[in-house]
């Protein structure tokens, strides 16, 4: 599968990715246009229910028992009969008669109209209304009842925007019954980039001076408003499937990390093994062949030599021992009152035993107090020495360790310096994981090792309640600093 996910995997992702964010703009859009149209609707139902209204209200005074008088009035055939009278103007129409009378019992409305044989002749007088007042009533009151309708007009259409849930901004043109040509030019000028704009309702039955039309500038918000729930779906949508494949991303990513490092791992244990059993069989072949039986100086000394490195041979077979238990939870710690100092003694002891260079330094400096923790002494030991053979082993023929212990009421902490190649920042947090191993150059590991170390060191710490960190600089060297919880009795 290695070909598959290399080569196929992330254009695939992104294909796929893509395809989903393409249908999803290609939806959105789609319920965009139509949200657009049925929020164009609901506008239109808007003026024509406060037209209606609007008819109602400017001759109901001393009617509003009548509920056959208001039915009539607010029912939608009074309202498409009375459009259908406005839009005959133009049609051949010479002149249109409209007047309506009130009494006691009764309305009476009057509704002629003039159409000529021929073609009409354009005149003055051509497509007129013919207005008719009311007896007592003059010019100037007509106009002002007709502004107060107005008015009441506006303010219906903004009652029902609320009712219907229409937040808009919007603004109304008049235009005048008689020509047809609105009333303010710079206005309806502006209007023409509008989104919407209704269509032109009378709204009044005594005059006929105006006709209304309600402009909407803008009805994105409104429709955006009416798909907050697909937008949210939408994007949660597209939110999840990019989570999921960046999820799957990393999965790929650490399973084929951790494919070569277990592949490293493979080679640097088989190196590791075979370098002890190698000294200890050319040991063995020499103690026969020379028969050192009879040197014994020579032999003891081979046979240290053999013992150390069977002891080195046992130490790695334990660590790979150890993180299986760790991994598995079958470890137990068996904590009890533990001298930390005394550790770490043992500790230094051996390994300046065992570096036996004249260049490799390891200074110990301890507490003035007694330093201890209620914790496991093998595998606290063993902490100290993967850290201290780790210092060794990347600093080189010069090696120069710096071991401290201090402790207050609290913690316990140990310091081990190195004046090594140092580890990159980026490379701090990821020395801990398993198999995991800084790369010298080119992914070349000039420091033979398995790994594990740093994993299982981790691990016992952080079983221990206690902490442990690294500062670092490059080329300069490492500090790893271990904090422990202080032993306090129960």
């Amino acid at each position: 599968m290695k070909w598959w996910s290399n080569k196929y995997t992330y254009p695939l992702v992104a294909l796929a990715m893509l395809a989903s964010i393409a249908l999803q703009a290609a939806w959105l859009t789609q319920l965009f246009s139509a949200q657009q149209v049925q929020v164009k609707r609901d506008l239109e139902e808007v003026v024509k229910n406060a037209a209606s209204k609007n008819d109602y209200l400017s001759i109901m005074h001393g009617r509003e028992r009548s509920e056959n008088f208001r039915n009539f009035f607010i029912s939608p055939e009074w309202l498409l009969f009375k459009q259908s009278f406005m839009s005959m103007r133009g049609k051949g129409i010479g002149s249109a008669r409209f007047s309506s009378d009130l009494d006691k019992d009764s309305a009476y409305i009057d509704i002629s109209l003039r159409i000529a044989n021929e073609k009409p002749r354009t005149t003055k007088d051509s497509s007129r209304v013919t207005h008719i007042l009311d007896k007592g009533q003059t010019m100037a009151s007509a106009i002002a009842a007709d502004q107060r309708d107005l008015r009441r007009m506006d303010s219906l259409v903004k009652v029902e925007c609320s009712r219907m849930g229409l937040d808009v901004k919007s603004t109304y043109l008049l235009y005048s019954y008689d020509s047809g040509k609105p009333k303010n030019y710079a206005a309806w000028k502006a209007a023409q980039n509008a989104d919407y704009r209704s269509a032109l309702y009378a709204y009044n039955l005594n005059f006929f001076f105006h006709n209304y039309q309600l402009v909407v500038p803008s009805i994105d918000s409104v429709v955006l408003y009416r798909m907050r729930y697909y937008l949210v779906s939408s994007f949660l949508m597209l939110g999840l499937t990019a989570v999921a494949f960046i999820f799957l991303f990393k999965v790929l990513r650490n399973q084929r990390l951790y494919s070569q490092a277990r592949i490293a791992f493979t080679g640097n244990m088989t190196h590791e093994l075979k370098t002890p059993f190698a000294v200890i069989e050319a040991a063995l072949d020499a103690i026969t062949r020379y028969q050192l039986s009879r040197d014994p100086a020579k032999l003891e000394k081979y046979l240290d030599i053999s013992k150390a490195q069977l002891n080195h041979l046992n130490l790695m077979i334990d660590k790979v021992l150890n993180l299986e238990e760790l991994d598995n939870g079958a470890m137990k710690l068996r904590p009890e009152l533990f001298d930390v100092q005394q550790g770490l003694e043992t500790v230094v002891d051996s390994m300046r035993l065992r570096e036996r260079s004249m260049g490799v330094s390891i200074d110990y400096i301890p507490s003035e107090i007694p330093c201890f923790v209620d914790g496991d002494p093998v595998h606290l030991t063993n902490v100290c020495y993967n850290l201290i053979d780790n210092a060794l082993k990347h600093s080189g023929e010069q090696a120069k360790v710096r071991v401290s212990c201090s402790c207050d009421p609290t913690h316990v902490q140990i310091s081990i310096e190195d004046n090594g190649p140092g580890i990159d920042r980026i490379y701090r947090e990821r020395i801990f994981e398993r198999f995991f191993r800084v790369p010298a150059q080119a992914d070349v590991h000039n420091v033979k090792g398995s790994g594990l170390g740093l994993h299982y060191v981790k691990q016992i710490i952080e079983q221990h309640h206690g902490s442990i960190e690294v500062k670092s600089v490059v080329g300069k060297g490492s500090n790893f600093i271990i904090k422990l919880p202080a032993y306090h009795e129960a």
